[in-house]
């Protein structure tokens, strides 16, 4: 079961918690957050540094409304349409 965002909170320390959400002096993040904007310029960044030809995403996103909704951010940040 996933936890929702306040436990796995919890569970994390403090520097966990401040781990990077971008690609910070050349280390890619362990996750990716933001604004759509700057996910988006992330991923592509990972993607043009790569040479990845696809991208997958994998959340982990407990509340089905909430992760719902970050799939509709991102698809709006690509601009992709259903």
């Amino acid at each position: 079961m996933v936890p929702s965002p306040d436990e796995a909170a919890a569970e994390m320390s403090q520097a966990e918690q401040d781990e990077p959400v971008t690609i910070t002096g050349g280390q890619w993040p362990k996750f990716v957050a933001g604004s759509p904007d700057d996910v988006r310029a992330t991923l592509e960044q990972m993607v043009a540094e790569s040479g990845a030809d696809e991208l997958m995403i994998q959340d982990l996103i407990a509340d089905p409304a909430a992760r719902r909704r970050s799939h509709e951010l991102l698809a709006q940040a690509f601009d992709l349409t259903p």
